[in-house]
């Protein structure tokens, strides 16, 4: 009898067999394709679930502004109706309508000769400055004159959550002497 083994196993596939011959080389196959895939679906969900929670805050934040007696009336009493889920749609749209109102964008400017060294406000290092340039701030005259609604611009958009306030940047930025340089 004629031993026709090798012939059965097609070339492409014989390295995979390999690795099926020794029972730990199989494990250790499998258990690396199982924590690959594993980790793949983690990451999904762990996105997912991320992408939620910041929606979520922005919902909230929209209601912030929206008293109890307005949100009790959108909901209606006695279960949600088609007027009240109307009452709470309209709300929503209010609410983030007088958000998007109560913060702009500060003025920007083309970069000066001598731009300010915004730097020397306590709270601001290399990197913050090389973003407030990129929205045209140059100057402590710019941040000293921003309004309530830039700030919360401002502050919204890089995610302080009141720090602009908190360290007193127009304060300081109005306390600089405008046009010369801090080294």
């Amino acid at each position: 009898m004629q031993n026709n083994a090798p012939e059965m196993i097609p070339s492409e596939m014989a390295s995979a067999v390999n690795l099926l011959v020794h029972p730990a080389a199989g494990m250790a196959a499998a258990s690396a394709l199982g924590f690959g895939l594993a980790s793949q679906a983690f990451g999904i969900w762990l996105g997912a679930l991320t992408g939620a929670s910041e929606a979520s805050q922005k919902l909230f934040q929209a209601f912030e502004g929206v008293s109890v007696e307005n949100a009790g009336k959108a909901a209606g009493e006695g279960g949600v109706t088609r007027a009240a889920s109307t009452s709470a749609l309209r709300l929503v749209k209010e609410a983030a309508a007088e958000v998007s109102t109560q913060s702009h964008q500060p003025q920007a400017m083309n970069k000066p000769a001598a731009p300010d060294d915004l730097k020397a406000i306590s709270g601001i290092g290399p990197k913050l400055e090389a973003v407030l340039n990129g929205y045209g701030v140059w100057t402590w005259r710019q941040i000293a004159a921003w309004t309530d609604a830039e700030i919360a611009w401002v502050d919204d958009t890089l995610g302080f959550r009141g720090r602009i306030r908190r360290d007193d940047w127009v304060g300081q930025a109005a306390a600089l002497p405008s046009g010369r340089r801090v080294k």
